[in-house]
């Protein structure tokens, strides 16, 4: 099958609807970079495959200048006798493709399938077919200028066994063996949890089962215990001991619920004769320490009165004293004032009167001894200054304000005793208050023969508390008994809970030992697939060895690096591809071809093997070779070379090269004219780009048998 013809619009470079004439043996497009050569091409692999690898999810195959917003391809291929017609179209949201065969015409998805089964038959009924023949086209069909490293370079080993294997139709054993490996790990998984969610919880369950069997037969017999006679019995000690009243079972128990009601109304009475016995105990010792108290505080508090009062009489002699001591001390004092101020005022009159003692007295004008008279005024003189007023009482009445203090003191202090004491005394009346509120509970009356009553209650309590704790025990004894009856009956049921489950853990461990199986086994069969895709890709990548070399040979890009290999491994389950180069004059060792050659001869490393693939690898039922611009990517030498290549593929490929180099355009005609009946080459010359699209115009050539041609050497 080859291409016909293609009618594009709204696609990349052509804004315009345009139908292309693809009916040749060779087409050649020529013109300058950005003219919609590539976008020609691109037109062709989106009607095929509804995507454009290169571009990823990086803008829509859609032109900004759409009239309607809409990107069309529909390509026409075919033989002469059937023409297949594939029309697509995008709105940059949703996406249609329309196929019609002969009359025939399907849709959508199942268009999608039928596309696939028509160009490689083996994609039939594949869940990626879509993909596996995107890959196909665009590694060993369409080589684009800038992927043209992609599938050395780029691409994973495993990626490139993957390929092969499509294009062989092994593709459909490494899909079945993907989905076994799916299935063999989710049964690995399924049984990993059968063992943990079912499994493991049985077999816990089965242990603790054995040891609560364990338990229960080292447990002594119950046989002959008649357990309602001893509830009977039991019942009637109760009652006689703590009274009808006290308890709410109307019969003996007969069930052990009321065995455990009846216990825990024990237990009650129990904790309430243990209170009310250590009430009367502290009664008793409060008792005793009130009245002991009571004693003891009434003398002291008499004792500390009699103190304070005698220390009062005392203070108030002492005041008495000290008064009496203050006022003598004021009388005394007035009497040396005056007796001060007389002698005072003599020694001035005898000042004055030494001054007027050379005559007679001024006074009395009587004559008189001077000399005695200055020395009697002489010393009134003295004694003026000589006199002291000192007060020999000063003693007495510090030390009665000593002792006054010290009275002061002690007095403070016994009323402070006292005050204590009597406080002491408001606590033991309360404490006495409470006291015979607490007796009052009891029924009792705080009269002498308390301490005798408080007593012989304390006794009765005690004998009643080691009745009920007694009985208590055998009701616990009791209890053990009918549990130990319980316990064969359980041991019974344990057993047959314990039989159903090993009967289920067996079924279990059944199940896991045949999905194990069937693990085992899918892995043999997984294991078989592998060696088997591998064997068949083997086996083609030996037949598309020797191309591989030839076209290497023929384009010739390394002047030592002349052999070419290009071989198939399996590596931790995943088949590998792997292609290199070697010097045939050191060995055969192959080398990996990315660090050894350059970028150019690397271009003509993958060229050759696109083109080996493209032409070794007939299951794609789509006859054509498509090279956008390969003159970007190889040297002139290395072009020539791939130029006779071409020629060569004409007789068995429809070619479409594309190249932006007048040089090329020539060498290419030559090269690849017609030579033979109904052979026909088409040319077409971009010449520009507008909005409305690529200005060309295409121009014919086929077989001129008569013509004379002159080719270059």
């Amino acid at each position: 099958m080859r291409l016909k013809s293609v009618t594009i619009e709204g696609f990349r470079g052509f804004s315009r609807k345009v139908t292309i004439d693809l009916d040749a043996d060779v087409i050649i497009l020529q013109g300058p970079n950005g003219v919609g050569k590539t976008s020609l091409l691109d037109a062709v692999l989106w009607a095929l495959t509804g995507k454009i690898e290169r571009f990823e999810d990086r803008g829509s195959p859609i032109s900004i200048y759409a009239r309607e917003g809409i990107a069309r391809v529909s390509l026409d291929i075919g033989t002469d006798n059937q023409i297949l017609t594939i029309a697509r179209s995008s709105d940059g949201e949703h996406n249609s493709l329309r196929l019609n065969v002969g009359d025939q015409l399907v849709e959508g998805a199942p268009a999608e399938a039928r596309l696939s089964e028509i160009l490689l038959p083996q994609l039939r009924e594949r869940t990626q077919s879509a993909r596996a023949m995107a890959s196909v086209l665009t590694r060993g069909v369409y080589l684009q200028q800038d992927l043209v490293r992609q599938f050395i370079d780029t691409d994973k080993p495993s990626d490139r066994f993957q390929l092969i294997s499509e294009v062989i139709g092994a593709g459909v054993v490494l899909e079945l063996q993907g989905t076994l490996e799916k299935s063999r790990l989710q049964w690995a998984k399924s049984t990993t949890a059968i063992r943990k969610e079912r499994l493991e919880p049985l077999e816990i369950q089965a242990a603790r089962l054995d040891d609560q069997l364990a338990r229960l037969e080292t447990t002594s017999s119950s046989k002959g215990f008649d357990a309602q006679a001893a509830a009977m019995v039991l019942y009637d000690d109760i009652v006689r001991v703590v009274g009808r009243s006290r308890i709410s079972l109307d019969v003996p128990p007969v069930t052990s619920g009321e065995l455990d009601r009846l216990l825990k109304e024990i237990a009650s009475e129990r904790s309430s004769l243990e209170r009310e016995y250590a009430t009367v105990r502290s009664l008793l010792e409060e008792n005793l320490r009130l009245r002991d108290s009571e004693r003891e505080e009434v003398t002291l508090i008499a004792s500390l009165e009699n103190q304070e009062k005698g220390k009062l009489d005392s203070l108030r002699l002492c005041e008495e004293q000290l008064s009496a001591i203050i006022e003598e001390q004021n009388k005394l004092h007035q009497r040396r004032l005056a007796e001060k101020d007389r002698l005072a005022r003599l020694a001035t009159m005898a000042q004055m009167a030494i001054t007027e003692l050379a005559g007679p007295c001024p006074v009395c004008q009587q004559s008189h001894d001077q000399e005695l008279t200055l020395l009697h005024l002489q010393d009134l003189i003295k004694n003026a200054a000589a006199y002291r007023s000192d007060d020999d009482s000063a003693g007495d009445l510090n030390e009665v304000n000593v002792r006054r203090n010290m009275l002061t003191a002690e007095l403070e202090e016994l009323r402070s005793q006292l005050r204590s004491v009597r406080t002491r005394q408001q606590d033991a009346e309360t404490r006495q208050s409470l006291f015979e509120t607490r007796l009052m509970d009891l029924g009792m009356a705080n009269d002498e023969q308390v301490a005798e009553t408080l007593s012989i209650r304390a006794t009765v309590l005690e004998q009643q508390i080691q009745t009920v704790a007694l009985a208590q025990a055998r009701g616990e004894d009791l209890t053990l008994q009918i549990v130990r009856v319980g316990e064969e009956r359980r041991r019974s049921e344990l057993d047959k809970e314990k039989n159903e489950l090993h009967a289920r853990i067996k079924s279990l461990n059944e199940e896991i030992g045949r999905q194990e199986k069937t693990h085992a086994l899918s892995g043999r069969i997984i294991d078989a697939l592998r060696r088997a895709s591998l064997e068949v890709t083997r086996q083609q990548i030996e037949g598309l060895q020797p191309l591989f070399q030839r076209i290497y040979s023929r384009i010739d890009p390394h002047p030592t690096f002349r052999l070419t290999q290009i071989t198939a491994a399996m590596e931790r389950g995943k088949g590998l591809l792997n292609a290199g180069v070697s010097d045939p004059d050191q060995g055969a060792t192959i080398h990996d071809a990315l660090p050894l050659l350059s970028s150019s001869q690397l271009n003509a490393f993958a060229v050759s093997l696109f083109l080996a693939l493209n032409l070794g690898l007939p299951s794609l039922k789509l006859d054509l070779t498509m090279l956008d611009d390969p003159l970007q990517s190889l040297d002139a030498i290395n072009l020539l070379g791939m130029v006779d290549v071409l020629r060569r593929f004409r007789q068995h490929r429809q070619i479409i090269v594309s190249t932006h180099e007048p040089k090329l355009l020539g060498l290419l005609q030559r090269k690849m004219r017609p030579v033979r009946e109904g052979e026909r080459m088409l040319t077409m010359f971009f010449d520009s780009w507008t909005t409305d699209g690529p200005v060309y115009r295409s121009v014919s050539a086929g077989y001129e048998p008569d013509t004379l041609r002159v080719l270059a050497a």
